[in-house]
Parts: C-alpha cells; sequence; structure tokens
C-alpha cells in the first residue's frame, strides 16, 4: 500500500520517457516486445560432454539456461523490474517459474514450480536446485500447486471473485506475501522447456495477471545453415523465443543485455564460480531475511526455554512430592517403631 511493496521497491526515474511509458501501455500485452533468439550450441555441448566425463555430472540445456538466466538477472538488475498501476518497481529477489509435465502422455497432469535464487550461485547450485525442485513437486504438491487446486476447486462465479480480488489486491500493493510467494506468476521470469516435448521454441505472450515481465521459450535443438566468419557452414541451433515488457527498460539496455547473455552461452566456464551481488536493493532484502531469521530464531529459542522451565517446574513439583511422601512414610515408620519399642518394654516388665 502507499507504492510499497513485499516483492520491491519503487524505483526513481532515470528517464522522462520510462516514467510515462506505462501510462501510454497501461497492460503488459499492450507493451511487450518479441525476439526469437538463435544460440549456437557447440561451445554448450562441449562444455556438457567434458562435465560429464571429468566430473560424472550430467547438466542437460535447461540447467545451463536457467544459469545463464539467474546470472544475467545478477549482472543486470534492471531486467529484474516489474510495472503495476503506472510504477516501475526493482524486485528484492530473483526467481524463475516453470511449467513441467508430470508424465509424458496426452493425459499427463502439468505443475507449476518457482525456484527462488539469491543470484550469487554457480552454475552448480542452480542445477541442484532446479532438480530438486522438479522432483519434489513430481512427487508430491508444492505450496504453488497446492494454491492453484484450492482456487480450482471453486465454482466459476466464485472463482471469477477470487482471481478479481487478487488482482484488485496486487495492483494496490496490498497482496499477502505469502501469496506472491506462492504465485508462479509474480517471478522475475517465467520459462517453458519446450525441448522436453521435441518442440521448437515460440514466442509466447505475458500474462496482465501478476508481475512476470519476461517470458522465455527453450526450444529443440536442430541443424541449420548459419553463417560463420563470411563462410556458409551446417550449425547446431537452439532457438529461445523471448518476449519483454518493454515498460521497464529502453531498447538499449534490453540489446545490450541479449548479447551478453548470448555470449554467456560461450563461456559456460565463467558459471562455475559464485557471483558477488552488488544490488542494494537484493542486499537489504538479504539483510531483512537473516534479520527475520535470526528474530524467528531467537523466539524458537525463548519458546522452548519456556517449555523447558515449564517441564523443570513440573518435574521439581513431582519431586518434591515425592520427598514429602518418603519422609512422611519415614514417619509412620517410625512411629510404629516406637509404639512397638513401648510394647516390648511393657512386656519385658
Amino acid at each position: 500500500m502507499f507504492g510499497k511493496r513485499s516483492d520491491g521497491v519503487k524505483i526513481k526515474y532515470e528517464d522522462i520517457l520510462v516514467k510515462m511509458t506505462p501510462h501510454f501501455m497501461k497492460y503488459r500485452n499492450d507493451a511487450d516486445n518479441q525476439i526469437m533468439h538463435p544460440v549456437r550450441v557447440e561451445d554448450m555441448d562441449a562444455w556438457i560432454k567434458e562435465k560429464s566425463e571429468k566430473e560424472g555430472i550430467v547438466f542437460n540445456y535447461m540447467h545451463c539456461v536457467m544459469a545463464t538466466i539467474v546470472r544475467l538477472l545478477a549482472t543486470r538488475q534492471r531486467l529484474n523490474r516489474f510495472v503495476v498501476r503506472g510504477a516501475v518497481y526493482q524486485r528484492n529477489s530473483i526467481s524463475i517459474s516453470l511449467t513441467i509435465k508430470r508424465s509424458l502422455r496426452d493425459e499427463g497432469a502439468e505443475s507449476t514450480i518457482k525456484v527462488p535464487f539469491t543470484g550469487e550461485e554457480t552454475i552448480y547450485e542452480v542445477k541442484e536446485k532446479i532438480d530438486k525442485a522438479i522432483k519434489d513437486s513430481i512427487e508430491e504438491d508444492n505450496k504453488t500447486q497446492k494454491v492453484i487446486q484450492k482456487l480450482a476447486i471453486l465454482p466459476n462465479w466464485l472463482l471469477r471473485f477470487a482471481i478479481g480480488t487478487i488482482k484488485w489486491l496486487d495492483n494496490r500493493n496490498m497482496l499477502p506475501k505469502s501469496i506472491i510467494n506462492a504465485s508462479p506468476f509474480h517471478t522475475s521470469v517465467y520459462v517453458t522447456y519446450l525441448k522436453s516435448i521435441r518442440c521448437d521454441a515460440v514466442l509466447h505472450h505475458l500474462y496482465n495477471f501478476g508481475t512476470t515481465g519476461i517470458f522465455v521459450a527453450i526450444g529443440k535443438e536442430k541443424y541449420e545453415p548459419v553463417v560463420d566468419f563470411e563462410e556458409l557452414k551446417v550449425g547446431k541451433v537452439m532457438n529461445l523465443g523471448i518476449t519483454m515488457d518493454e515498460r521497464f527498460c529502453d531498447g538499449f539496455y534490453f540489446a545490450k543485455s541479449l548479447r551478453i547473455w548470448n555470449d554467456m552461452f560461450h563461456n559456460l566456464s565463467q558459471l562455475e564460480k559464485p557471483y558477488k551481488i552488488t544490488d542494494n536493493t537484493i542486499i537489504n532484502q538479504k539483510i531483512k531475511n537473516r534479520r527475520k531469521a535470526v528474530k524467528i530464531e531467537v523466539k524458537k529459542t525463548k519458546k522452548t526455554n519456556k517449555k523447558n522451565h515449564k517441564i523443570n517446574k513440573k518435574e521439581m513439583k513431582k519431586n518434591n512430592k515425592e520427598q514429602k511422601r518418603e519422609v512422611k512414610d519415614a514417619k509412620k515408620v517410625l512411629k510404629t517403631e516406637k509404639k512397638k519399642a513401648k510394647k516390648d518394654k511393657k512386656l519385658a516388665a
């Protein structure tokens, strides 16, 4: 509310046109730019083969593309922005949403995952997070899927009202953090891995619901004619269908980011080292998260100590009762012995 959101910080405009653009183009679909970007994958294949043979780690194209996206968002922070009601926000975290099919059959159910990143991960750590998220999603419904299922059981009239209410709250920066964290539509980039279903890349639309400003479709690799140093050759190419919301960045920034991203595919060894984040928005959020974690830990410790104190108090009361009972029993025995001794004396007399 009042320009403050849990998932981002309202930015001061660097350019008058950037400030005006969201008002000229109200919806995300009004402002989407699309490009089919071919990527030569020979260098990627060589790197994947090397990791498999030398280290026994199996990477695929999805791991590589996702790792490059994470690194690109960390180095080119303006890409990690979104627009709500004409205002541009800088995200305070990096996340990628992905729709997966639980089984490759016509009737196979789909599942949506949202993987959070810090931006400092190596390609190994990105692979580990993605594989874990996919495995967990296939075995059991994740938080995102549970929210979707709860909404899906509603009748249409009530579902329309629920979605309308969520949109209304989101547009006024009042949507609860728990819903934003679970929503796959409130993410830095939405990815669809079409190679897994043997399909070429498509130019996917952006969703007006949520805050996602970039959509990437990863197509199946294929052989096609390429020009290499003024020579026509047959090259192995993977198409990336990219759709971008142009309201939070200018064309020059997008074009330069695309060139940087393309270079990453030919130098994947650079992603083997962690990256140090310098963006203050993300750093401040990390500090907030750490403070929150410390507060939760302190609260847990206090609760545990209180519980232990109650248990100890009960134990002490119990021990005191037992001690009193023992003293009472001892007094009874002593009294009985005294009576017996007196009786014996009388008998002896």
